[in-house]
């Protein structure tokens, strides 16, 4: 019997949003990452991952299980909050592109109707 590995690996996006926050004075906000595109078929696990060696502002790695590999592929929507401080622009990196997102901002007033809509999503 043959075993199929799987491997961990950056998977190819297509659209990637963030959304800052603001929580209050004094207190971090909450970045809020959603990527979505069509990973290979046998891909699982896929999330967003804080790039700690990047330096000059916030990298995501977009990164996932693959394996075995074959063709097709299966399309996928993950969302990630990270704590911290606020950036204008972040970077998010996959296997196929590495691209500058602009952070959309919700000010402290508005806080709690978003993150209201966003977990009745």
């Amino acid at each position: 019997m043959e075993t199929a590995m799987g491997f961990y690996r950056p998977e190819p996006f297509e659209r990637a949003t963030a959304t800052y926050v603001w929580l209050g004075l004094r207190v971090p906000g909450a970045l809020i990452v959603e990527v979505e595109g069509n990973a290979p078929r046998y891909t699982t696990g896929i999330q967003l991952v804080r790039d700690p060696r990047f330096v000059g502002g916030l990298k995501i790695d977009v990164m996932g299980w693959t394996g075995p590999l074959s063709s097709g592929t299966q399309s996928y929507k993950v969302r990630h909050t990270f704590q911290g401080v606020f950036h204008p622009t972040i970077v998010v990196h996959g296997s196929n592109k590495t691209e500058v997102v602009e952070v959309k901002q919700i000010p402290h007033e508005e806080a709690d109707a978003f993150l209201q809509a966003l977990d009745a999503a």
